[in-house]
């Protein structure tokens, strides 16, 4: 497979996962499980739907762009084995939030300029997966140009590996936001994580900075 068809299916199994976690939201069953309903939600509408489509439209442009110009930085033609994989996606993954934690921290939140670039995100008090999307173009740019250069600075990676990493990125930002706190077996890691997050949303005073982990948050005395 090449590394765009790679990047396809990353596509696709984040076009699976955010209307099914939108629909769980929606629906009747599920409603006790929301973590917090939001009557009075401001963004709604075609406003909402033209940023979050917008913002996936435009996702798929930077992502193709940096794949071509930066292929060999991010991929190589072999194979590695399951303990090199592993390593590699770990270290990537936790290297992109301890930097994207500062990022998110001092210069969406503190930096007037970027501050103001990350206050359209936090319109969305209580986010349902969709609202993954519902950002300004540049703060999507900024999280996605740092996600790569983790790749580039720690790989180049085997394609198995590179899919993992970015499908895993996709996913967890989708999850994070998906607005529920189902009481199963296998589901409370996606609660736990997403109660994290609606949290940071209700302020930008807060913190919950981390975007895959809470280990940063802890660690510097930001969790809540």
């Amino acid at each position: 497979m090449s590394l765009l068809g790679t990047v396809a299916l990353m596509f696709l199994a984040s076009a699976v996962v955010m209307p099914l976690l939108a629909w769980a939201y929606a629906s009747r069953a599920l409603a006790p499980c929301r973590i917090k309903d939001d009557p009075g939600r401001k963004v709604v509408g075609p406003r909402r739907w033209f940023r979050v489509v917008g913002n996936g439209l435009f996702s798929a442009v930077v992502v193709v762009t940096m794949c071509i110009l930066g292929e060999r930085w991010l991929v190589h033609g072999g194979s590695d084995g399951w303990l090199v994989g592993t390593w590699h996606t770990v270290a990537i993954l936790l290297l992109y939030d301890f930097l994207y934690y500062f990022l998110h921290r001092f210069a969406f939140h503190q930096w007037p300029p970027l501050k103001r670039v990350h206050t359209v995100h936090h319109m969305v008090r209580h986010p349902n997966a969709p609202d993954a999307l519902f950002l300004h173009p540049v703060e999507n740019a900024l999280g996605l140009i740092l996600l790569f250069a983790c790749i580039a600075a720690l790989g180049p990676v085997s394609l198995v590996c590179f899919g993992v990493i970015i499908t895993a990125h996709s996913i967890i930002n989708i999850v994070v936001h998906c607005g529920l706190d189902v009481p199963m077996l296998g589901m409370r890691l996606i609660g736990f994580l997403a109660r994290k997050h609606d949290l940071h949303h209700t302020s930008m005073r807060g913190g919950n900075f981390a975007s895959i982990t809470p280990f940063w948050d802890r660690l510097f005395g930001t969790a809540e």
